[in-house]
């Protein structure tokens, strides 16, 4: 299921690479990482929606179709356990990049921490019940729910692409104090 998982990744990124449309989601993603004004989360957050939300599922429904899906379900939430146990981690590589990250976190206790896991925990559901849908049937009658599911992805990404008036204006001051290039955020990131 890893390879699958990964694989789709990369399947959308040399689609993008080669000029080829990638999935709306991924798409959304791709187009945003040539702008300046999304701040890192936001790229964060576009990525996992594309590969959580969407490539998850379709990795564990190809990887055990039909009543072999059912066999995954508890490797597939022990995921989740890891996942959760990354936050802190993460966090710090980002106050990194944006200072004052720090200060707010010292205000907001592990409150944050809680909404992040229980976002990720929310999306991992998600991406199981992909798997459910996608699961019993053929790899020609998924391509038309895959565009369904993608779909609602994307609706998602663009929510997060353009948050609105509110949200965008607090994230500008953010994106002002975030400090070094995309590729020096990617290093710090790994």
């Amino acid at each position: 299921m890893d390879v699958t998982f990964a694989n789709r990744y990369f399947e959308a990124l040399e689609r993008q690479r080669q000029g080829y449309p990638a999935t709306l989601s991924w798409q959304i993603a791709f187009e945003a990482s040539q702008l300046w004004w999304p701040v890192v989360l936001q790229h964060l957050l576009l990525g996992m929606n594309a590969h959580i939300n969407l490539d998850l599922g379709i990795a564990a429904a190809r990887t055990c179709p039909g009543e072999a899906l059912s066999g995954l379900k508890t490797d597939f939430e022990r995921i989740n356990q890891i996942l959760a146990s990354l936050v802190s981690g993460v966090e710090h590589e980002l106050e990194l990049v944006w200072p004052m990250l720090r200060l707010l976190d010292q205000i907001a206790g592990k409150t944050d921490e809680a909404i992040i896991n229980f976002s990720m925990e929310k999306a991992r559901e998600h991406a199981w019940s992909v798997a459910v849908r996608l699961a019993p049937l053929t790899i020609g009658d998924q391509a038309s729910q895959i565009e369904l599911i993608d779909a609602e992805t994307a609706l998602i990404g663009q929510a997060v692409r353009h948050p609105g008036v509110l949200i965008g204006a607090v994230l500008r001051p953010i994106r002002l104090g975030e400090r070094y290039s995309v590729s020096q955020v990617i290093d710090i990131l790994k």
